[in-house]
This record gives C-alpha cells, sequence and structure tokens, in this order.
C-alpha cells in the first residue's frame, strides 16, 4: 500500500499519454512561438510521418503563409521615434495576418498531432512494424510505377514485376502479369494457382499481352479477391 505521504505512481498508460502529449506539444509551441512564421513545419513532419499526400497541400500552404508574413514584415517601415508604427495599414494587416495564421494552423494540427503521437492508450497504425512494412512497400510500388511512366526502358533492364529474374531492384512486390510464369504470379500477387494459370493460358490463347486490369478483368474469369490484389500489384 502506497504511504499517504508519498505520491502515487503514474500508470503506464497516464505516462504514455503524457509522454505523447509532450512529444507533439512542440507543433503548437512552434506555430504560437514564431508567430505563424514557421507553422508549416509542422506540417512537413505530419506528412512525412503519416505519408499521405492530402497533408503535403497543408504544409506548401502554410510554407506560401509564412513567406507572406515575411513579405509583410519586410514592406513594413520601422517604427518611429516616438514608438508608433512606420505604416499602421502594413502594421494591422501583418499582425491580423500572423494572428489568424497561428489560429487555423493550431486548430487543423489538433487532429494532426493525434494521428502522429496517437490517443491515450492507443498505439498508432504507424508505429506498428507490419503497417510501416505494408505502407512502405505500397509506397514503393506507386514510386515504381511512376518511375516506368517517365522512364519505360528501365522496367526490363531493372527487372520490374518479375522478382525471378533476380535483378536487385525492389519494386515493393509488383508482377508483370504479361510476362511472369504461373507460380510467380500466384506467390508474388498472392492469388490461386488456378488464377494464375488462367491470367497464363488467356495471354497464351490472345498471343500477345494485356493493355490494362480492364482488358485483363474481360478477357479471364478470375475470383473477386484474385481481382482486388491485381489491381494492388499487377503491371502491365
Amino acid at each position: 500500500m502506497t504511504p499517504p505521504h508519498l505520491p502515487a505512481q503514474a500508470t503506464p498508460s497516464t505516462a504514455t499519454s503524457g509522454q505523447r502529449f509532450r512529444a507533439g506539444a512542440w507543433y503548437f509551441v512552434l506555430t504560437i512561438a514564431s508567430a505563424g512564421f514557421l507553422a508549416a513545419v509542422p506540417f512537413w513532419h505530419a506528412a512525412d510521418r503519416l505519408g499521405r499526400r492530402k497533408v503535403r497541400p497543408l504544409a506548401m500552404a502554410y510554407t506560401a503563409a509564412g513567406i507572406y508574413l515575411v513579405i509583410l514584415m519586410a514592406l513594413t517601415p520601422p517604427q518611429q521615434p516616438d514608438g508608433t508604427s512606420g505604416n499602421e495599414t502594413l502594421s494591422t494587416i501583418g499582425g491580423l495576418s500572423a494572428v489568424f495564421v497561428v489560429v487555423v494552423a493550431c486548430i487543423q494540427l489538433r487532429s494532426l498531432r493525434r494521428e502522429v503521437y496517437g490517443a491515450p492508450g492507443v498505439v498508432p497504425g504507424h508505429d506498428d512494424p507490419a503497417v510501416a512494412r505494408a505502407l512502405g512497400a505500397r509506397a514503393r510500388r506507386e514510386e515504381t510505377r511512376q518511375l516506368v511512366t517517365r522512364e519505360p526502358g528501365l522496367r526490363r533492364e531493372l527487372g520490374i514485376g518479375r522478382p525471378d529474374l533476380g535483378r536487385g531492384y525492389d519494386d515493393g512486390g509488383l508482377i508483370d502479369v504479361n510476362t511472369a510464369p504461373t507460380e510467380v504470379i500466384a506467390r508474388v500477387a498472392d492469388i490461386d494457382r488456378g488464377d494464375a494459370e488462367a491470367i497464363v493460358a488467356g495471354r497464351t490463347a490472345r498471343g500477345g499481352s494485356w493493355f490494362d486490369m480492364a482488358e485483363l478483368v474481360d478477357s479471364v474469369p478470375l475470383s473477386p479477391s484474385a481481382r482486388e490484389h491485381l489491381r494492388e500489384r499487377a503491371v502491365f
């Protein structure tokens, strides 16, 4: 039993909650202390941690707001000897703009801070190693698709969608359904071998390849789960 004169120890959940609050509090401290000039920094941090494209426009918007505040400050003449502003209008606009940026940023940062550092008693999904690996692989697949679009000649050289060739490039788990053998399609796309055999048989029968997923689905009868997995991993 804890003696009356000693403070009770904080439970693990309470300590974790306090640590997370302190960890995320710098979002608000930096925004307020810089008068909105550095409000973009927490948004860029959140965009990087969460890996969500929707956060990036906010970060860019607050970057522009910071530049706007700097320009206003540069345009405002220095104070007069009597302590009054050299340009009351610009000074007023600058002050109101800074307050507006700080208030709006803090409101939007509330939800972002919870997502990045987690709500009390909840482990954020991105802190789970399995979730982090899955999100990382998904981002890698998207990056590789963009690379193929820009530099189609690299596809064969890097062996994109063909892990069986052993070219060493990490494409995040893509599968080239137009050239990969049955067992590789089944393994990488995580589909039944029967579906993979139907894909190979279909492309052999047509004597060519499919242009996109829609054409493949129209040509080959696949199970719903196979279609879902292939939409995530197939390249053509």
